[in-house]
């Protein structure tokens, strides 16, 4: 029964979020916690726990990087002129 829902727990993390009907192209661990939870695969389970099972079979997830990282030439001045109005408009 453990191996079955272990199983199903992983089948998801192994296709595209948008094949599985979700409008995100990536999984990250606490999209793929709701779509197990969604499902019903299982009542409840920690990202912890889920990282543990994925783990085991080698799927690993990376914490995306935020918009604050840029390769353009131009961001820091983009972004202090862009701080500038966000302060006049509060």
């Amino acid at each position: 029964m453990v191996c079955r829902i272990r199983a199903n727990i992983i089948e998801p993390a192994q296709i595209p979020p948008k094949v599985a009907g979700y409008p995100f192209t990536n999984w990250s661990l606490s999209k793929l916690k709701q779509a197990v939870e969604e499902r019903k695969i299982v009542a409840s389970i920690s990202i912890e726990t889920l990282r543990v099972i994925l783990n085991e079979v080698k799927i690993t997830y990376q914490n995306t990087k935020t918009w604050k990282a840029s390769n353009d030439l131009e961001f820091e001045s983009k972004k202090t002129e862009s701080k500038s109005y966000t302060t006049v408009l509060r």
